[in-house]
């Protein structure tokens, strides 16, 4: 229970404890399945079955889950997302490159009778190739050094572009797209420009960390270009917390200049179309898909 509660912390600095203990955890997890409130069971990550987890995150993807078609959802991990998209009977496909990750995810869609998923075991990337990713769990990344993660416990993984997988599927439809890829928030959108344009513009929830111990050297050198290209394409963002403040080009200049982001914020949502108002007491509207 103390290795969980600190999981982030003693993998980024005790990397061969953190490890050995995610294995350990794997060999007991992976035999019981724990029941979620959404209407399905999941095995793998005992955190993602506590109460409160990703409150806010999971409380704005049901809001908008029901004005929009489709569900892409990138970094899948064990399949959280995408099962409670299932759950609401939506059209989704998991991208998930860890091969931990995708064993969990399977079994998840496959107990719960989701077997309409769409799953990709590749990972996403300004151009096609390959890529080496590194680390283990849901904090697995295609970063060198992220969370101190060894190359020596490195995985060789087929990559893609966003575009390739969803730019001529989903013209005209609305595509609700959850990312979350450990430090990879820049090259995933650099292989999107026809998916960032698609018609309708694709609503976006994005973890985007600037300030982390995980972060090689603590600090990340794309967090404001990473911004920049949903802002190229016409998006705007708020804060994906409580309050959900509007985000521009002053308060992510701000941020990097004083080192920190306010409130430490890192989930964000990027959208195209009317303004809107804070998470509680949103309205939804059926105008592109947002509230």
């Amino acid at each position: 229970m103390f290795l969980s509660r600190y999981r982030k912390a003693v993998d980024t600095f005790a990397p061969p404890l953190g490890r050995s203990y995610r294995l350990l955890c794997d060999l007991t997890h992976r035999r019981r399945a724990v029941k979620r409130p959404y209407g399905f069971t999941l095995a793998g990550d005992p955190f993602m079955a506590c109460a409160g987890w990703v409150a806010e995150e999971i409380k704005v993807f049901l809001q908008l889950i029901a004005t929009h078609d489709a569900v892409l959802d990138i970094g899948a991990n064990v399949g959280f997302y995408s099962c409670v998209a299932a759950s609401r009977g939506m059209q989704r496909i998991a991208i998930e490159p860890s091969p931990r990750n995708q064993s969990l995810l399977q079994r998840n869609h496959c107990e719960n009778h989701f077997t309409s998923v769409e799953v990709l075991r590749v990972g996403l990337a300004r151009e096609p190739g390959l890529g080496r990713i590194c680390g283990h769990g849901g904090i697995a990344s295609f970063v060198p050094g992220w969370a101190q993660a060894s190359a020596a416990h490195s995985r060789l993984v087929p990559l893609t572009t966003l575009d390739t997988v969803a730019a001529r599927r989903f013209h005209g439809k609305k595509l609700l797209i959850k990312m979350d890829v450990e430090g990879f928030e820049l090259d995933v959108p650099a292989g999107a420009g026809m998916t960032l344009d698609l018609a309708p513009q694709p609503t976006w929830l994005i973890e985007i960390l600037f300030r982390d111990p995980v972060i090689p050297g603590g600090i990340s050198r794309g967090f404001a270009e990473t911004f920049n290209i949903f802002w190229q394409h016409g998006d705007r963002c708020r804060r994906l917390d409580s309050a959900g403040a509007s985000v521009d080009a002053t308060d992510v200049a701000r941020w990097v200049a004083q080192g920190s982001v306010d409130g430490e914020t890192h989930n964000f949502v990027f959208w195209s179309g009317p303004v809107l108002a804070p998470w509680c007491g949103w309205a939804v509207s059926s105008k592109r898909g947002m509230p």
